[in-house]
């Protein structure tokens, strides 16, 4: 790695109780839960700021709520960016974002206890509302508010479902900073895989080459209530069946579309909801994701056309809103070789692959040089309490990123 012998360990132990604590608040039955700018988010966030101040950062908040504790370098320079997300869905697992976030903190924990200056400032940060899980204003918030792909007046009428908007929320949260923008040099991102591909390839780090194309899309099915019981099979405008039939056909879609193409059907209403009476509006939310940009913009028109389809043989009407619409990326390849090199000088077998999940680092490639590192999921579990990376995993892949780190920081 350019003449530099010496690699760097995080602590492990230390990495692993700070993940366990941290995976302790929003705890519940099942998982935990810390939706955006939510009680437990903000107690999240404030153990985060302490943990930064400990470390001898400088911690900042932008507009936006992204807090980002900054380590000076030799020169005043746009710093190495690390970092990921600290808000959940709801029931997560304990590594989703967190574990980049806290890997981060690691990586400068140990640069601090080796002595090491870099020559550039490296900056740890946690995006806002990355998960998109309370006020369906689509995901990764912060970074594409930080990014200007949205501007915050977008965000006035995303509101949850006690009809709190994202700004108010926003505004209660203590967390809004200074209009001054973090201008990253480069920018990492450590994260569990959430999908099956390391266990199955034996693997124990993912050089992440892109991140797929990504798009939510809002069918609302407007059919005719009646009596479940005295009005004719026949003669019924049933939404929720229109609704049900066309889940069905997009999933035969995805597999139609083929090129690793994903579509999920993960969020369904129906009214007026009672056991007795037909249909008469359902609502369809759906996820649609492609590494492919061809067979991404021609799902999204496809998807489009069987929901209408599905809609007329039942005879409703549909209507269709694009929540939102994410392009993927391609990462530098420098930043790619970076990692597959890092993983290597550290005897730790690696993996090419695209991101099936959205992350902050599709966003961040827009500003800067990006890379991200994976570790297996167990069983390719995410997004669920069963969600679980080993300890030497964990600590293997935030091993890579302290290297990495180091050597970009020195550039």
């Amino acid at each position: 790695m350019k003449g530099r012998f010496l690699m760097l360990r995080v602590n492990g132990q230390r990495l692993w109780d700070n993940l366990n604590e941290m995976g302790r608040i929003g705890a519940g039955e099942r998982g935990r839960t810390r939706l955006a700018f939510t009680d437990e988010d903000l107690e999240a966030r404030r153990l985060l700021v302490r943990w930064m101040e400990e470390l001898g950062l400088e911690v900042h908040t932008d507009p936006y709520a992204n807090i980002w504790g900054l380590r000076a370098g030799r020169e005043e320079l746009p710093p190495i960016v690390v970092g990921s997300h600290i808000d959940t869905v709801r029931e997560a697992g304990m590594f989703d974002g967190v574990l980049g976030v806290l890997s981060g903190l690691e990586a400068v924990r140990a640069l601090n206890e080796a002595g090491v200056s870099t020559r550039r400032p490296v900056a740890v940060i946690s995006f806002s509302d990355e998960e998109g899980g309370r006020f369906s204003a689509g995901t990764m918030t912060g970074s594409r508010l930080m990014a200007g792909c949205i501007q915050l007046e977008e965000l006035a009428e995303k509101r949850d479902q006690r009809g709190v908007s994202w700004l108010e929320a926003l505004e209660r949260s203590g967390f809004t900073g200074s209009s001054s923008i973090l201008r990253p040099h480069a920018y990492l991102e450590y994260h569990i895989e959430q999908g099956p591909v390391l266990c199955d390839k034996g693997a124990r780090i993912g050089v992440v080459e892109g991140v797929v194309n990504l798009s939510w899309m809002r069918f609302t099915f407007y059919g005719q209530a009646n009596h479940a019981g005295a009005f004719p099979m026949e003669r019924r405008r049933d939404a929720g069946l229109a609704a049900s039939s066309a889940t069905v056909a997009l999933n035969r879609l995805a597999f139609e579309l083929g090129a690793g193409t994903v579509i999920t059907s993960g969020q369904a209403l129906q009214e007026p909801n009672l056991p007795n009476i037909v249909p008469g509006r359902a609502v369809l939310t759906v996820d649609l994701r492609s590494f492919k940009e061809e067979v991404f913009a021609s799902g999204l028109a496809r998807a489009e056309a069987v929901v209408e389809e599905e809609a007329a043989r039942h005879g409703v009407e549909v209507s269709v809103e694009l929540l939102t619409r994410l392009e993927g990326a391609v990462f530098a390849r420098e930043m790619t070789e970076l990692v597959e090199r890092t993983a290597g000088a550290l005897d730790l077998s690696s993996w090419r692959m695209p991101s099936g999940a959205g992350h902050d680092a599709q966003i961040m490639s827009r500003l800067c040089p990006t890379a991200m590192i994976f570790c297996p999921s167990e069983e390719g579990r995410s997004h669920c309490p069963e969600e679980f990376t080993s300890q030497e995993d964990a600590v293997a892949g935030a091993d890579v990123l302290l290297n990495c780190l180091l050597e970009l920081a020195e550039d």
